[in-house]
């Protein structure tokens, strides 16, 4: 829909309009470093707060969302590190999803990647 969450929104606004809602996503994160886990971290945090001002409803069904990925929130989101993982991934997805319930917003967890275990 857009480069940044901000035109995204822009572009989807006549569509909501007409009553459709979006979860929002942000294409081609994987983080390979620590560094790229908190920079997801900030870029989802800061969309979900420019999300927020779209909420039209007490109702999250009715307002848009936004969909994270937990290989863009931890480097290391494999098997082999499942403890550290967890120990790392949980207080981020908690975080984010405290956030995204007090903006009044939809979260969703993209974990495609994952195999079953």
């Amino acid at each position: 829909m857009g480069e940044t969450i901000e035109k995204a929104m822009k572009r989807a606004k006549s569509q909501e309009q007409k009553g459709l809602t979006y979860s929002y996503d942000m294409l081609g994160e994987a983080a390979c470093t620590k560094q790229d886990a908190q920079r997801y971290f900030l870029s989802y945090s800061d969309s979900i707060t420019e999300i927020a001002k779209a909420k039209l409803s007490d109702d999250i069904r009715e307002n848009p969302g936004i969909s994270i990925k937990l290989s863009a929130l931890h480097p290391r989101y494999e098997t082999l590190n499942k403890q550290r993982a967890m120990d790392e991934l949980v207080p981020r997805v908690t975080s984010l999803a405290i956030l995204a319930k007090s903006a009044g917003i939809g979260l969703n967890i993209d974990a495609e990647e994952a195999g079953a275990t």
